[in-house]
């Protein structure tokens, strides 16, 4: 997923972000929970989430934070993809 920021908000939004990601550390069935800033243009962060199903998801999207961060508009645009991770072949 991608998220753009209102210029104005880009380094606020980022502080929010270090504690979304914290928390979501102990979010059951989070796997992986990992934002970055983009260097060519500090207004976009990049997300990359793996959750051990839909249901997780969704939790992790009715958090108070999420909403918060939803109410409060920081950003822009949101830009999101849904994939399958690649699974290693079994042996």
């Amino acid at each position: 997923m991608q998220v753009y920021a209102h210029p104005e908000h880009a380094d606020a939004l980022e502080a929010v972000y270090v504690e979304t990601t914290r928390l979501a550390a102990s979010e059951p069935g989070c796997i992986y929970y990992c934002i970055c800033r983009d260097s060519d243009d500090p207004t976009v962060f990049h997300f990359f989430e793996l959750y051990a199903g839909r249901v997780a998801f969704e939790e992790h999207n009715a958090q108070p934070i999420i909403r918060k961060l939803i109410r409060d508009q920081l950003f822009k645009g949101v830009k999101a993809k849904f994939v399958e991770a690649i699974k290693p072949a079994s042996s």
